[in-house]
């Protein structure tokens, strides 16, 4: 009798993040065991030019249900779809390999599973921004909101997904701006959607990339460059009442 699929995927990209990787892919197998959830962990090797490729490697040997795969660097948006295709759970999230993991933390997306095809974490507390971050996380749903109609309270941050409704999807973005595409699509094909209050972690170490002016740039060039496709795309007629 084959085994039944676990309950969730969960995506972890890792770009140079060899310093960390050990302890947070080992701190979330424990996270997932105590809450008693059938999980796996897929660690997506984003093009990392440290050691970051071989503790993959080593962990995915060491850990049950622990699978590292390897590419060139496609930034968090194109490891997310990468390790997508690999998941067999019912539902997806991204985690990510520089945030440390407790139950608490994944609570409340395993409560709404099963009924909804999407979750969206919203942060109470933005937890080590500077000034310039804190302003941008408070305009970037709204951005959002105005170009697409998605009024969600905060779109860039941890979502879970039922797997059989993200991959029905088409996806453009490789960078940020993919968290926000994933739900105007989702949303588009009619998935329910769902938010949950959620504590945001200090991270492990280092400097968030979010933090960098390239990044954001970058980010808002990708979410104008996503409008003006989306807007050409044909849409749907309206349900009829």
């Amino acid at each position: 009798m084959n085994p039944l699929p676990p309950a969730l995927s969960v995506v972890v990209p890792a770009f140079n993040e060899e310093a960390l990787l050990d302890g947070a892919i080992r701190r979330l197998r424990r996270t997932l065991d105590e809450l008693r959830l059938s999980a796996e962990i897929i660690i997506v090797n984003d093009g990392s030019r440290d050691h970051t490729g071989a503790i993959a490697d080593t962990l995915a040997n060491d850990l049950k249900d622990v699978v590292a795969c390897h590419q060139e660097n496609q930034g968090i948006g194109g490891a997310f779809r990468r390790g997508a295709t690999l998941a067999t759970g019912d539902y997806l999230i991204l985690w990510p390999a520089d945030m440390p993991a407790d139950p608490a933390d994944l609570a409340p997306y395993v409560t709404e599973f099963g009924r909804a095809d999407v979750i969206v974490g919203v942060r109470r507390m933005r937890v080590g921004y500077n000034p310039l971050m804190a302003f941008n996380s408070w305009l970037y749903p709204k951005l959002v909101a105005t170009l697409f109609g998605l009024r969600l309270r905060d779109v860039n941050w941890i979502h879970a997904y039922r797997r059989t409704q993200f991959l029905k999807i088409r996806l453009t973005q490789k960078g940020i701006p993919m968290l926000a595409e994933a739900l105007i699509r989702l949303r588009d094909i009619g998935a329910s959607i769902v938010e949950v209050d959620v504590e945001m972690k200090a991270r492990l170490g280092g400097v968030p990339s979010a933090s960098r002016l390239k990044v954001m740039r970058r980010t808002l060039t990708g979410l104008f460059s996503l409008w003006w496709t989306w807007r050409q795309e044909p849409r749907p007629p309206p349900a009829s009442r």
